[in-house]
């Protein structure tokens, strides 16, 4: 009777020591969804980084610092929550690079330049709040969408500010929000806020007076 109790005992305690591994085992794996989930980002297919057309391509194909950006842009674009952070401080330092940088001759316009301040500005502002766990991941998806916004504006700006017969200073886009635009100019050189004033002070030229012929009774 000893030996049927003993090994009753002895059956039980090598069940629950199987029990014990397979539950930890269930709760890691569970534990391990619930941190890829967290660490997920999903953005919209209508939001997502546009490919660079043939002729954008061709514009910036020996820019390299351009190019730098560029892929920083596509990194965010399929990175995660927490990867995100060292990724949009590098994008930052990127675009520092290109405004220490000289710019290609016929596209070095204050349009494009302070596009570029706004997706730096937005850029710092959305690694701050990657860094609260408060803020959802449905934020930051958002957030990405309007960083693509403004990076489609700067490939618009350098199409149009390279095309023929037109006057790059006079180009003013309308693919993006005008209050980020100006508060981009206001951070501006000094040089180029003067260029900005000079040219808001030329004056339209006048029609000709037409005189109007009195009509006969």
């Amino acid at each position: 009777m000893k030996k049927i109790i003993a090994s009753v005992l002895i059956s039980i305690i090598l069940f629950a020591c199987k029990k014990e591994p397979q539950t930890t085992r269930v709760q890691q794996t569970q534990s391990q969804e619930e941190y890829l989930e967290k660490n997920k980002l999903n953005i919209p297919n209508k939001g997502k980084l546009n490919s660079l057309t043939p002729n954008q391509k061709k514009l910036v194909q020996d820019w390299l610092e351009f190019t730098a950006v560029h892929e920083n842009m596509k990194l965010i674009n399929e990175s995660t929550r927490f990867a995100i952070i060292e990724d949009l401080g590098q994008l930052a330092s990127n675009i520092d690079v290109v405004e220490k940088k000289k710019y290609p001759k016929d596209i070095d316009v204050t349009q494009i330049r302070s596009r570029f301040l706004v997706l730096k500005t937005k850029a710092l502002k959305l690694q701050d709040d990657a860094t609260d766990d408060s803020i959802p991941n449905t934020f930051i998806e958002k957030e990405i969408v309007e960083m693509n916004k403004v990076f489609k504006s700067v490939c618009y700006q350098i199409e149009q500010a390279s095309s023929k017969d037109i006057n790059p200073e006079e180009i003013l886009g309308d693919i993006y929000k005008v209050n980020d635009i100006l508060d981009a100019e206001k951070a501006t050189p000094t040089k180029q806020k003067l260029s900005i004033q000079k040219a808001k002070k030329q004056k339209l030229p006048k029609k000709p007076f037409k005189a109007v012929q009195p009509k006969n009774n």
